[in-house]
């Protein structure tokens, strides 16, 4: 039985406070308590809203722990029945871990040791993503013989440093989400912004424009909108006494089987899970709590809809979680 003990944290509020500076410090650090209570509640612009999500984030359904060369997985993707292809980040191999015997059970290499940070299984082909941008194809990786790798460049480069990769079974395509810079083209910059770029399947191609964009202004109002009014952060950023709280990089990237209108990326920086549907609205965000998820890496989703997160090597064992779906949740 996963069993969590309950550890709240107190805020102790300071009656003097005299100075605007003082009155800042005091709301920035009630956030921080705030946001590091044990139970991680659903942070959005309407508590009276049902969430999006239809799953229990505080109790996984099951714990697969992963063996020591796999402490920096870094991406998973799902495919077949019950294999999970997963990717670590410095070796050229591609592990399958069968969720039913609960252990790596093959593992296929494809290139030279490097940076690598997702994987999206596409038919019998695999792409694994760099964190350059660059995506190697592994065609009929499971087959020793008929094995090809091919290298792709795209105009992403480190700066962008290229974390989420996913299949977009709808337009043929690969998204490419970016930790970093979200800009490839200098003359738009998209300050204030995470991008997530498309990859065309058909042509190889980088389109230049991204496909969505993540305003950090938006998850900053849903993260703070109940708690404190965002002139005082916004008070508090100009005069250096806070840092900035869009602590959202993601890190990984999938798409809802249950419903296909919804792209859910994880940050492993800040522990946030955003649920953003197709037209680039974000629906939901998501607190992580970091005794459940060490370091969230890697996410995806199998046919039926249970969805797989990664966690590093952090404080513990690297682990896979899988939730089920809940039965009867609003998800429309």
């Amino acid at each position: 039985m996963f069993y969590i003990k309950n550890n709240r944290k107190n805020v102790n509020t300071n009656k003097g406070l005299f100075s605007f500076i003082f009155l800042c410090f005091y709301l920035l650090y009630f956030i921080s308590c705030n946001f590091q209570q044990s139970e991680k509640k659903q942070i959005t612009e309407d508590t009276e809203k049902k969430n999006y999500l239809p799953y229990d984030l505080m109790n996984p359904d099951n714990i697969y722990l992963l063996p020591s060369y796999l402490e920096e997985i870094s991406g998973i993707s799902c495919f077949k029945e019950n294999k999970i292809a997963c990717i670590q980040d410095e070796q050229a191999v591609i592990y399958i871990f069968d969720i039913q015997k609960g252990q790596v059970t093959s593992k296929f290499d494809f290139g030279k040791n490097d940076d690598y940070e997702d994987i999206a299984i596409v038919g019998d082909n695999a792409f694994v993503l760099k964190s350059n941008g660059t995506i190697f194809k592994v065609k009929n990786f499971e087959k020793k013989k008929k094995r090809k790798t091919t290298k792709i460049e795209t105009l992403l480069n480190y700066k962008n440093n290229t974390e989420g990769l996913v299949y977009d079974k709808a337009t043929n395509s690969l998204l490419i989400a970016c930790k970093w810079s979200p800009s490839i083209i200098k003359k738009k910059p998209y300050e204030g912004f995470k991008a997530i770029y498309r990859f065309g399947l058909k042509d190889n191609k980088l389109l230049k424009k991204p496909a969505y964009l993540i305003d950090l202004s938006e998850t900053d109002k849903i993260r703070i909108k109940g708690t404190v009014e965002k002139k005082f952060i916004d008070a508090a950023k100009k005069i250096n006494i806070a840092g900035d709280i869009s602590s959202f990089q993601p890190s990984g990237i999938a798409i809802s089987p249950i419903n296909k209108e919804n792209i859910y990326i994880i940050s492993s920086v800040g522990n946030l899970l955003i649920v953003m549907n197709k037209l680039g609205i974000i629906i939901d965000i998501f607190e992580l709590d970091t005794r459940i998820f060490n370091q969230p890496e890697g996410i995806c989703f199998s046919k039926n809809g249970d969805l797989f997160i990664s966690n590093e090597n952090k404080n513990g064992s690297a682990n896979i979680l899988r939730f089920r779906p809940e039965i009867n949740h609003n998800i429309n």
